[in-house]
């Protein structure tokens, strides 16, 4: 049952990120990532606000799967990337925070490429 609500959020959530980035990105003409941007910052918001309330309040984990795991994963999994790197620092582990922060960026934006390249490789076959 538990797999129902992440589904229902995570497919929620990535809708509305579909249409959140592109009626932001229209209305900005696409000069920079903006709705990109946008989702990112609103679903890291979204995931610091909400796993508080989860456990300030003890609230069913089945709302936590929903919310958090479905509809922000579907949202963004760099709201999740944003939490973990807050958490790491506010642990005081700085060195892993840091770590996080460029591994996670170096290496997926050097996996974007990859997966361009294998794609343009095989492409050409």
């Amino acid at each position: 049952m538990n797999l129902i609500f992440v589904i229902i959020g995570g497919g929620t959530g990535a809708l509305l990120r579909y249409i959140s980035t592109q009626l932001i990105n229209t209305l900005t003409h696409n000069k920079f990532s903006l709705g990109t941007l946008f989702v990112n910052c609103i679903g890291a918001f979204l995931i610091g606000f909400l796993i508080n309330i989860f456990d300030l309040f003890n609230i069913n984990i089945k709302w936590k799967l929903l919310l958090i795991t479905g509809f922000l994963g579907g949202y963004t999994t760099f709201s999740t990337y944003s939490l973990e790197t807050v958490q790491y620092f506010a642990s005081g582990n700085i060195k892993q925070a840091i770590i996080n922060i460029l591994l996670n960026n170096v290496l997926c934006i050097a996996f974007v490429f990859l997966g361009l390249w294998v794609n343009k490789t095989f492409s050409s076959l």
